[in-house]
């Protein structure tokens, strides 16, 4: 129990120190870091103390999400709360997934030792298992809105990233700590990880800082030049106004001409500015007669007015003075505002004394512009007074017409982004006056603050467009540095594991090396004892041939050198059937042996392998039992030809090592295999023999060879058969009491099935056939073959013309018709392939059939020979009857 709250809390305390640590220091712009060390730690936990590490991962894991709430309280929000025990969840499963596909599916646990079992394991766990906390957590956020969708993909990859490199880096790293029994291994390992994997971490939190300090002096200095120019603005409004203001001073009396031209190049520099007004001070008693005097100025029917609440205008209400627009430029859109008296309104009454009274500018409070009704704006006055600046001085105001959203509009600080502002006038306590409100959407605050002007305070803020800084180059840097710790790491666990096992390499290179000689020594004896296998079965039914050759030879009674030749042509089919033998095992050692399924019925194929194995079971006297149920008709799907021939070579060695007794063949079904069975009460084969038995060339010992011969191919070739069908050949036998060999096949097959092409060969009876009525062309350059072939075709009635090679074939084929081609393989000057290309394409015999002779008996010969034009093929030695039956097969159909 000790022990188990000492894991706990140890691996509790790893997963959350170093997930605090990379959060803090390492994560940039997200959720997510290019190093997760906790993803290493849980995957080594687990395959270290397997379920006993769960508890410890799982607070870990919970502490370290609590953590990045956004306050403690969130932890009692159920739904915050849920999110983080999913992430959690997520995490741990992970890590489980990771360890069950290392140990379980893979079956390849981290072997430190070797750097290709350990890559496998950790790109397994990594890469591979890493996406599902990444999912969860990326789905989660994207749900919550903490992240936009738009943002989801590359949070998710960051995420998936982070977690990989953590499994490859730290745990490699823990396992070495624990798998390594001398300390001095284990600081080997460690210590120079460490501390590159801090350097790196450290260079990258330096240099992250260091960006975001240099994007906060951007953008301390955009928000300064930002206020610069608002300022500035500002003062050009009030140094424009002071101009004006002094030209009136200055002035005894101004035309509107003259204000027009004045006017016009100073709102020519300020776009903010709407116009310019002359507002000159008229008392009461002077009201009649200023009426009067400027109904013959610029303007028809002048007159000092306000506006009602309603909005209309009328005459203004009696009252000690006035202060009318009398000039406004530019005119057009100002018409309106003629002769409004400013005073009319308490608010703006107030500034126009303020102003007069402090003889300085003065800003009105928010107006709804004449120009433009939906938009607002303010009034910047300035008084006016004559040489001195005494109240019988005073003239009046010029009057700027301010509009704050093109001052906003205006504000290009560089050539990518628009800063927008806001202007709120806060003058009133706990009363904001919205002047104009930038369209910020798409935008963020970058600077909020309080401008006083014209004794009005402004509340401004500005905004800028929502531009997410690029750490691409950054967090690229980073995982390239952590991938260069994770190949430091596995190249000193490789290192390190290759020293440790120097020592036992060293003691075990002896008997290894001696091992590897006993090897040797046996394959060469093997090869030799092959070698001589072969030549005792070749030779042997070589030498029976010569000899009854030569006995037939001698006769003079036919009926005796028939016998003799016919026991020559069993001899024959002998040493054919070890050159299969030798050419089926070169198939399946190169991987070309293809074969196909068919329905086979059992019953059948029994009695046809019996009838075939009756002569020689009788010879010995010995019995052949069959043992299954022939009421069903037992039909499965596999190779006819190859199923054939294992019976056929199993009951061979069973008649071949039973001297007395009898051979069962035995045959039975269950849901998913047929079985057969080959029973002897032979010689037996002892248990050492058994194990080298389906061995190439092996048989049980060399006695066996020479008294029963053989090749040692025959059960090798069985094996390899049954393990393509998709079964397997087992054996069971006592030395001296018999063998049983039993294999399987399967009933759904995995060959594929065979192309259905009908067997119209089977149909001809080769006794009645004659081509006497055919020409044939036979191209043979060996004229032993020649001779042999043209005897075989005149059995048959056809005397066939000959050609030498290909060339004297195409020029006997140019000047005769013929009915069917027999063309040679290999051959001198143009071979037999070359020829037919040339009878095909260029003299255009397209429905002559052209059938091959080679002694090539490999599957490619004969796709080959498709390939060039030829219309069947066969191999050599001829077999008369195969000759006759493909030779009336093509000449039937013409």
């Amino acid at each position: 129990m000790k022990n188990l709250f000492v894991l706990t809390f140890s691996l509790a305390s790893a997963y959350f120190l170093t997930g605090f640590a990379s959060n803090l220091l390492l994560s940039i712009d997200g959720y997510a870091v290019a190093s997760w060390p906790p993803s290493g730690i849980a995957l080594a936990g687990l395959l270290l103390w397997n379920r006993r590490a769960l508890p410890g991962i799982i607070i870990g894991a919970l502490l370290t999400n609590i953590v990045n709430l956004d306050s403690a309280s969130d932890i009692f929000n159920w739904q915050i709360a849920i999110q983080a025990l999913l992430v959690t969840t997520a995490s741990v499963l992970q890590a489980w997934i990771g360890a069950q596909f290392i140990t379980k599916v893979i079956k390849a646990p981290l072997d430190l030792s070797s750097l290709k079992h350990c890559i496998q394991s950790l790109f397994i766990a990594g890469p591979v298992c890493c996406v599902l906390a990444a999912g969860v957590g990326t789905f989660l956020l994207v749900s919550n809105h903490v992240i936009p969708a738009h943002g989801a993909i590359d949070n998710f990859i960051a995420w998936w990233i982070g977690d990989s490199v953590g499994v490859l880096i730290f745990t490699p790293l823990v396992l070495a700590g624990f798998n390594y029994q001398q300390v001095q291994n284990r600081l080997q390992v460690i210590i120079p990880s460490l501390m590159i994997y801090i350097i790196i971490s450290a260079g990258f939190y330096t240099a992250s800082n260091f960006k975001k300090e240099k994007e906060i002096q951007k953008q301390e200095l955009k928000i300064l030049s930002v206020q610069d120019a608002i300022s500035q603005r500002i003062d050009e409004v009030s140094a424009h106004l002071s101009l004006l203001a002094t030209f009136f001073a200055s002035s005894d009396e101004v035309t509107f001409d003259e204000f027009k031209l004045f006017t016009s190049k100073q709102l020519s520099y300020s776009q903010e500015i709407v116009a310019f007004e002359w507002v000159p001070y008229i008392s009461s008693e002077q009201l009649a007669d200023f009426e009067r005097s400027e109904n013959t100025q610029y303007i028809d029917d002048y007159y000092v007015k306000e506006r009602w609440s309603e909005g209309v205008w009328e005459p203004v209400s009696s009252r000690d003075f006035y202060y009318p627009v009398l000039y406004a430029y530019p005119l057009i859109g100002n018409v309106s505002v003629i002769g409004f008296d400013l005073a009319s309104n308490k608010g703006r009454a107030a500034a126009l004394h303020k102003a007069k009274i402090l003889n300085e500018l003065v800003l009105s409070e928010p107006i709804d512009l004449v120009q433009n009704t939906q938009e607002k704006g303010v009034l910047f006055l300035h008084p006016v007074f004559g040489n001195s600046t005494t109240e019988d001085d005073f003239k009046g105001f010029v009057v700027a017409v301010v509009s704050l959203k093109k001052l906003s509009q205006s504000l290009l600080f560089d050539q990518n982004n628009l800063v927008a502002a806001s202007f709120l006038d806060v003058t009133l306590p706990n009363q904001k006056q919205s002047i104009y409100t930038a369209d910020t959407h798409s935008f963020e605050l970058l600077k909020e603050y309080q401008l006083l002007i014209g004794k009005r305070i402004w509340q401004v803020q500005l905004h800028e467009p929502v531009v997410r800084t690029s750490w691409l180059m950054y967090w690229l840097a980073q995982i390239v540095g952590m991938l260069f710790v994770w190949l430091l790491i596995t190249f000193l666990i490789s290192v390190t594991g290759t020293n440790i096992q120097i020592r036992e390499q060293v003691a075990k290179q002896t008997r290894v090396l001696r091992q590897e000689k006993q090897k040797a020594d046996e394959a060469s004896h093997i090869k030799s004892q092959f070698l001589a296998n072969m030549s005792h079965e070749v030779r042997t039914p070589i030498n029976g041939i010569k000899g009854l050759h030569y006995l037939a030879l001698q006769q003079n009674d036919w009926p005796q050198a028939r016998t003799y030749i016919e026991q020559a042509d069993g001899a024959l089919g002998v040493l054919l059937r070890v050159l299969n033998d030798v050419l089926d095992f070169s198939k399946m050692e190169a991987g070309k042996l293809d074969l196909v399924q068919e329905p086979i019925n059992v019953g059948r194929l029994v009695d046809e392998v019996t009838n075939l194995m009756q002569f020689e079971v009788d010879v010995k006297s010995l019995e052949l039992h069959l043992d299954y149920d022939k009421t069903t008709n037992l039909t499965i799907h596999t190779d006819p030809i190859r199923l054939k021939q294992i019976l056929l070579n199993l009951l061979n060695n069973a008649v071949k090592f039973t001297a007395q007794g009898c051979i069962t063949l035995k045959v039975w079904q269950s849901k998913k295999m047929t079985y057969f069975s080959v029973n002897d009460t032979g010689i037996g084969i002892s248990e050492a023999a058994q194990k080298q038995l389906f061995k190439p060339f092996s048989q049980a010992d060399s006695s066996t060879s020479r008294q029963y011969g053989g090749t040692g191919l025959g059960l090798s070739i069985c094996k390899k058969l049954v393990e393509l069908m998709g079964g397997a050949i087992d054996l069971a036998s006592h030395e001296g009491k018999g063998s049983t060999f039993t294999f399987s096949v399967p009933l759904n097959s995995p060959l594929p099935k065979a192309e259905q092409v009908q067997q119209q060969y089977n149909e001809i009876d080769v006794e009645s056939l004659s081509f006497t009525d055919y020409k044939l062309l036979l191209v043979e350059d060996n004229s032993l073959n020649q001779h042999v072939a043209s005897a075989i075709l005149k059995t048959k009635g056809c005397v066939a013309d000959i050609a030498s090679d290909g060339f004297e074939a195409i020029k006997m084929l140019t000047t005769n018709s013929y009915d069917i081609v027999l063309m040679d393989i290999q051959m001198p000057n143009m071979d037999g392939l070359q020829a037919t290309k040339v009878i095909r394409n260029d003299l255009g015999l397209i429905d002559l059939p052209i059938i091959g002779l080679s002694a090539n008996a490999h599957d490619d010969d004969v796709k080959k020979a498709v390939a060039c034009g030829m219309d069947n093929y066969i191999t050599k030695p001829i077999d008369a009857n195969t000759l006759f039956k493909t030779l009336w097969h093509h000449l039937s159909h013409k």
